[in-house]
C-alpha cells in the first residue's frame, strides 16, 4: 500500500483502512497472536509509513508465509499498477514499524494457502484504493474476501 497520495487522500485512506469495514465483527473471525508465535496464514497489519511515524493506526496488510517471509500487495504509483511482493518479515517490520498479528480462528488450509501464494506470485493486479488493495489481497489469501488479479502467461 505504498501511498503517492496527497495528505487529504492519505487521511481518507487511513479512515477507510479499518478491518471492521472489510469484515464486520472481525473480532469473531480473528484472534490476536504474539509476533513470536506467527504461523503461515497469519494476517499482519503494519504502518504504511516509516517506523519514525508517530501514528499507530495500521495502514498496510500482509500475510505471513512461514520461514520469516510475508506476502503483500502495494500500489506502485504507476498508472494503478499494483505489485505483489514476497519479502522478509523482519525487513518489512524494520521499515514500517509496529505491527499487529491476527490469526483466523477457523484456521487456514496450508495446501490451499500455499497454492494461492504460488498463483499470486505469478500474477498482476490493478491497485484500487477502496476495492482492490492490500487488505483485499490479504483477505483473499485467507479465503475471506475477493481480489481481482490476472495470471501471467508463461511463454514456452
Amino acid at each position: 500500500c505504498f501511498s503517492p497520495f496527497s495528505p487529504k487522500e492519505r487521511t481518507a485512506q487511513m479512515t477507510e483502512f479499518l478491518l471492521r469495514d472489510f469484515i464486520p465483527r472481525y473480532e469473531e473471525v480473528f484472534i490476536n497472536v504474539l509476533e513470536r508465535n506467527m504461523q503461515a496464514g497469519d494476517l499482519v497489519l503494519l504502518n504504511i509509513e516509516s517506523s519514525s511515524s508517530p501514528s499507530i493506526i495500521f495502514k498496510h496488510a500482509a500475510v505471513y508465509c512461514g520461514e520469516g517471509e510475508v506476502i503483500h500487495f502495494q500500489d506502485t504509483g504507476n498508472l494503478r499498477r499494483g505489485r505483489i511482493i514476497k519479502e522478509g518479515f523482519q525487513v518489512m517490520k524494520d521499515q514500517r514499524g509496529k505491527c499487529q498479528v491476527l490469526r483466523k480462528k477457523s484456521g487456514v488450509n496450508p495446501e490451499t494457502f500455499k497454492n494461492k501464494v504460488k498463483l499470486l506470485m505469478n500474477s498482476t493486479a490493478e491497485y484500487r484504493l477502496l476495492r482492490n488493495n492490500c487488505i483485499n489481497f490479504a483477505l483473499y489469501l485467507l479465503d475471506l474476501g475477493r481480489f481481482s488479479f490476472q495470471t501471467v502467461s508463461m511463454k514456452p
